[in-house]
């Protein structure tokens, strides 16, 4: 009969305060490991959308970068309608088509102060006229935005051979193009791999006109 009793007696008061406890513990416990997974995945969510980001900005630049256009004009417009400087670049390609109207365009990759306050990398572009010898109004241009969030960003240029040094600056005085361009930059806190364009002057007769680029006064 007492053990019985005893059995009946149900749980002491320190028994359930230490159920209590265990069980707070366990749900702390499960808690933290949820935030953790949920953060794991904003994490993963942010690096997936950083490296779309970044395919998809390297492979619009390299298409646009590999249709430069090769217009010449006449004097008393000399040089190369082509401006590279450490944080914009100017110069005048085909726009591929499955990106916008086909043909000839101004173009200029710069940064710039975007929409949401920060800093992007932009590009601007303006439908070229066979009779334009100087580069167009970009405030008025189309724009896209390749990539937000910039923390740095920084342009150069080289010529034909790998061992050539990168220049801030493509010297204006310079009667072709460069070569190849290069992008180095950081966004939201991560550094991007270095971004190295090849510009390839496409025949006299892609995309409408003649041959060689020209630059005329800004």
């Amino acid at each position: 009969m007492k053990a019985a009793s005893a059995r009946s007696r149900g749980f002491t008061l320190v028994e359930v305060l230490v159920a209590m406890s265990l069980l707070s513990l366990v749900l702390l416990v499960l808690g933290s490991s949820i935030r953790s997974m949920g953060a794991s995945a904003e994490r993963i969510d942010a690096r997936s959308a950083r490296i779309d980001e970044m395919r998809v900005a390297t492979t619009f630049l390299r298409e646009i970068a590999g249709r430069a256009a090769a217009q010449r004009l006449e004097a008393p417009a000399v040089g190369l309608l082509f401006a590279g400087s450490a944080d914009s670049v100017s110069w005048v390609g085909v726009m591929p088509p499955r990106f916008g109207a086909a043909g000839r365009h101004f173009f200029r990759l710069a940064v710039e102060r975007v929409d949401d306050g920060s800093s992007g990398l932009v590009l601007r572009f303006v439908p070229w006229r066979w009779d334009q010898k100087v580069m167009p109004d970009w405030s008025r241009a189309e724009s896209r935005v390749l990539v937000r969030n910039l923390s740095s960003a920084a342009l150069s240029y080289a010529g034909n051979g790998m061992g050539e040094a990168w220049l801030a600056a493509w010297p204006p005085e310079e009667k072709k193009l460069p070569p190849r361009l290069r992008l180095l930059l950081s966004a939201a806190g991560s550094e991007w791999p270095p971004i190295v364009l090849a510009m390839h002057p496409l025949p006299a007769s892609a995309g409408g006109g003649g041959g060689g680029f020209v630059r005329g006064p800004e």
